[in-house]
């Protein structure tokens, strides 16, 4: 009886082994760790607008390929020395992406900050399970604070609210 209660209890844990484990993203530390990467990155505010029920719905079963990529409008600002003040208008590809069966998501009409590679137009915004490209509903502190980086002052992480 005890081998049965021990053999279940490792088939749980193994179980749980399999489930995706993610830091809290942070988009000060997104900043930093895209600032000291040798490609180059636009950070924007503003909204992306799609078709929603382009998302894939919850956990994919299928993982033998990536959603395919969602046709995307933003409007908004790219981030420059004096903050968000260059317009930015533009269609741009939303590509979710998954870790196993988790999958990253976005919302259409959400005001966020979004971390894109540089590339020419359409940029594609990467949604991955983790979080860290797309910072919805950021605060007041996070776009100023985003604002001193690029302006090579202070760069703090936010504290977690």
């Amino acid at each position: 009886m005890k081998q049965l209660l021990l053999a279940a209890a490792l088939a749980m844990i193994a179980a749980q082994g399999n489930a995706l484990s993610c830091l809290r993203p942070d988009p000060i530390e997104t900043f930093q760790r895209l600032a000291a990467a040798p490609e180059s990155y636009f950070v924007l505010y503003g909204q992306l607008t799609f078709d929603e029920a382009e998302l894939p719905a919850g956990v994919l079963t299928n993982q033998t390929r990536a959603p395919d990529p969602i046709a995307a409008r933003f409007a908004g600002n790219g981030l420059s020395r004096d903050g968000f003040t260059i317009d930015y208008h533009s269609d741009v590809t939303l590509q979710i992406e998954c870790g196993g069966p988790w999958c990253g998501s976005a919302r259409s009409g959400v005001d966020a900050v979004y971390f894109v590679a540089a590339s020419d137009p359409p940029v594609t915004m990467q949604a991955g399970p983790c979080g860290g490209m797309i910072f919805e509903e950021p605060s007041a502190a996070v776009i100023e604070m985003l604002t001193s980086c690029m302006q090579g002052g202070a760069c703090s992480p936010q504290p977690l609210q």
